[in-house]
């Protein structure tokens, strides 16, 4: 059976259809018009998008969003996601068409209310998740021309975060977890060496992505060979170095729960040398 049959139209973008017992979210400009309950849809009409929400949960959540929002807000979201899925990037659909449709309803009655949040970890997105953010910055453009509006910079950072947490086996809670551990890591850098770290440069961007990949290592158990000799050279060589390094492995062990092993601690030791090297 090559047809949909509609159970609800939600706008004259999206309608809700099912097909061999399965729901589906189909959408595509003008697919709703005229369209109403009952009706059949043949497969080969053009259809922009199509999602299969297996989850009631999801399903009920899906409808609740297109309710609340018009057709340019939808067709804005449509184009979003369009954009994402263009893209180099392998993107869970029906995982990215919730998640980016919740955020940019909320994102633009929060910004028509003037109630803008701030994104503290823009700096660290953009250079944790370079090519998302490259795509992010191209969702925030058409939004903001669809919608006549002008979102900051700060929303770029959210939006690359979605787009991120879609592609990795990362959450949006643990990404937020990762970017808040950096930004402590940082704090502790600059209060203990006691100048402001350039976020500009090449030697934040190794550090930030040496944080972020031992935080990985770290969830999955993983270890690195440690050298004793090398250890007790650091230590004694670079003593304020090596103690901050031991600072920031405390808080990872801390927030995260888990044993740090002290072959990191070395590794990290070196990129807080290069900071004060280099100011």
């Amino acid at each position: 059976m090559n047809a949909y049959l509609i159970k609800k139209v939600l706008n004259n973008n999206v309608i809700i259809c099912t097909k061999a017992q399965e729901e589906y979210v189909l959408i595509a400009k003008g697919i709703g018009f005229n369209k109403k309950h009952g009706m059949v849809l043949q497969e080969n009409q053009t259809i922009e998008k199509v999602y299969i929400l297996d989850q009631k949960s999801q399903q009920d959540h899906y409808k609740t969003l297109m309710e609340l929002a018009n057709d340019t807000i939808i067709q804005a979201v449509i184009d979003a996601v369009n954009i994402i899925t263009n893209s180099v990037m392998k993107v869970d659909n029906q995982k990215l068409v919730i998640s980016l449709t919740d955020h940019i309803i909320f994102a633009y009655k929060r910004l028509k209310q003037n109630q803008l949040i701030n994104n503290p970890f823009v700096v660290e997105t953009k250079q944790l998740y370079s090519e998302e953010y490259r795509i992010a910055e191209k969702v925030i453009e058409r939004l903001n021309h669809v919608l006549a509006v002008h979102f900051p910079e700060d929303e770029i950072g959210f939006i690359a975060l979605h787009i991120a947490s879609n592609t990795e086996s990362l959450s949006m809670r643990e990404m937020d977890l990762i970017n808040k551990l950096i930004n402590k890591s940082i704090f502790i850098l600059e209060n203990d060496l006691k100048h402001t770290i350039d976020k500009e440069s090449v030697q934040y961007q190794r550090f930030i992505r040496h944080i972020q990949f031992l935080i990985k290592r770290l969830r999955n158990g993983e270890s690195l060979q440690k050298t004793n000799a090398f250890e007790a050279l650091l230590k004694q060589q670079y003593p304020q170095c090596f103690n901050i390094a031991l600072k920031i492995m405390q808080l990872l062990q801390q927030e995260l729960k888990v044993k740090v092993y002290e072959a990191e601690v070395i590794y990290l030791t070196l990129h807080v040398y290069h900071f004060m090297e280099n100011h």
